[in-house]
């Protein structure tokens, strides 16, 4: 009977190495990709992606191939920075569209969505615990694959971040440059001798990524901002002579984000929104009350128990690190800052908050902060008790912990009301096996048969299965309206329209 306890409580006691939960942590992400990635090959183009792509589609008339391609996207960056919006590296992107190749290969955009937002916070959590922890890679792993999967799965709303390349692409895709464009800054940080090959190829690295972060979208572009002149500030602070390093960013990021900032279609645009918006400061303080406001709406009991699975973890690589972590509160004042400031253009715009694919960046910037703070401030808490004499044995939490949190995460899922809404991964294995995604994507089949014979005035019927995160809208009735032209014209058809509801068949 001895014996038997002995081995229920070795059972029991066993406690998985850090190899061992990075390589769950990275399988559950790998797995949790596969419906993703699937559902991507059933999207579709829509809308704003054949009015940008129209570029490019044109440059590849005058000259085929890839060349013609980016001549053509560089000159929709040219016109809309005149007639429209600044955000020049956002359209360069978004006239890309891979339908210009052909339909089949929309479906392109999408998987490049969901593998850069993927790569990139794998990248920044690896490099920050890295670089600045200097944590080896095994035992951060769990850590970066956690944070990946929080990211892609309660992304704030699916169909505009992952599968609509023009919305995805203008939000998501360059906010995941962005990340990637800091992981290059806290290299540049770390890098003792600047003169050598490393040195070098990361500042041009640098340029190249300020030139793309400061021409996107406004949210993206003032958090690149904030982030890269607290780094200035900070390596000034600590060696000046270091700070020089950031200058060509520094001065590339600045040269671009005034012409973003600046340009003349910007007002043009700004005339549709006349008395909506609030004046400068205004807007900076309201963004502070809408980060509040959105701290329970971007958070949840799944996000609480990522929390609470990152807490043995983050307290194993605190326990590795040889970071002081010092001065907590002020990196909690910083990160409010940083997150609030994606309110402020939406606020000075248009009045409120932001639309939903605006606010899939801001909420990745509120996760990616919130997994930050809750290492830094675990590290704090262990520094503070070892100070007091307290001694740790740090070896991991037993099986049965992260077991636990499996079953909380089931129940908590088991429980929610919006299943295939708030849960990406399970809302692309729903709409895929009730077969919604396949019956859409044979509807726009049918579509593009019509849509590639002879007729000019063209009459669809409406789409019968609309899966929420493929269908981001369907034909108007009236021909004249914005998205029906924009079919109509990448097509070359004199107008488009579906029947009204009660003439469908």
């Amino acid at each position: 009977m001895e014996n038997q306890n002995i081995k229920i409580k070795r059972v029991l006691g066993w406690k998985p190495s850090d190899l061992v939960v990075g390589i769950g942590a990275v399988a559950a992400l790998l797995i949790l990709l596969v419906p993703l990635l699937r559902i991507a090959l059933y999207a579709v183009p829509w809308y704003d992606d054949f009015n940008y792509a129209a570029f490019a589609k044109s440059g590849m008339m005058n000259r085929p191939g890839l060349i013609g391609a980016i001549m053509g996207a560089w000159e929709c960056a040219r016109v809309q920075w005149y007639a429209w919006q600044g955000t020049f590296s956002s359209i360069f992107f978004m006239s890309l569209s891979p339908h210009i190749w052909g339909e089949e290969y929309y479906c392109i955009g999408s998987i490049f969505l969901i593998l850069i937002l993927t790569l990139s916070v794998f990248v920044l959590m690896g490099t920050l615990t890295k670089k600045v922890l200097h944590v080896d890679r095994i035992s951060s792993m769990a850590l970066q694959a956690v944070m990946a999967i929080m990211v892609i799965e309660l992304t704030y709303t699916t169909p505009s971040a992952l599968f609509w390349y023009n919305a995805g692409m203008h939000y998501m895709g360059m906010h995941s440059f962005a990340l990637l464009f800091i992981a290059v800054l806290i290299c540049l940080f770390s890098e003792e001798h600047i003169g050598n090959g490393k040195g070098v190829l990361l500042i041009l690295i640098g340029m190249l990524g300020a030139f793309l972060v400061a021409g996107s979208n406004f949210v993206t572009t003032l958090q690149g901002f904030v982030v890269l002149g607290s780094f200035v500030v900070l390596t000034f602070l600590g060696d000046w002579k270091k700070a020089l390093r950031y200058l060509p960013i520094l001065v590339v990021y600045t040269f671009a984000f005034y012409k973003n900032v600046s340009a003349p279609g910007n007002q043009v645009r700004g005339r549709f929104f006349v008395g909506s918006g609030y004046p400068p400061a205004e807007a900076i303080l309201r963004s502070f009350l809408e980060a509040f406001r959105y701290i329970k709406e971007f958070s949840g009991w799944i996000t609480l128990v990522a929390i609470i699975l990152l807490i043995p973890i983050a307290w194993r690589i605190a326990s590795k690190s040889s970071f002081s972590f010092k001065l907590p509160g002020l990196l909690l004042l910083w990160s409010f800052c940083l997150y609030a400031t994606g309110f402020t253009p939406s606020l000075y715009s248009l009045g409120h908050a932001g639309i939903s694919r605006t606010l899939n960046a801001v909420k990745v910037t509120y996760q990616i902060l919130l997994v930050i703070n809750e290492v830094y401030w675990i590290g704090w808490t262990r520094r503070l008790l070892e100070k007091k004499g307290r001694k740790f044995t740090d070896r991991g939490c037993p099986w049965w912990f992260y077991v636990l949190i499996g079953i909380f995460i089931l129940v908590v899922f088991r429980f929610s009301p919006n299943q295939a809404g708030w849960y990406s991964s399970w809302g692309a294995y729903y709409y895929i096996h009730s077969g919604e995604a396949y019956n859409f994507h044979c509807e726009y089949q049918e579509r593009l048969e019509i849509l590639r014979s002879d007729e000019k005035n063209i009459v669809f019927e409406p789409y019968r299965f609309k899966p929420w995160m493929l269908c981001l809208g369907d034909l108007s009735e009236d021909p004249s309206s914005e998205e029906n032209q924009s079919m109509a014209s990448w097509y070359g058809k004199e107008s488009l329209a579906v029947k009204a509801v009660g003439e469908a068949e």
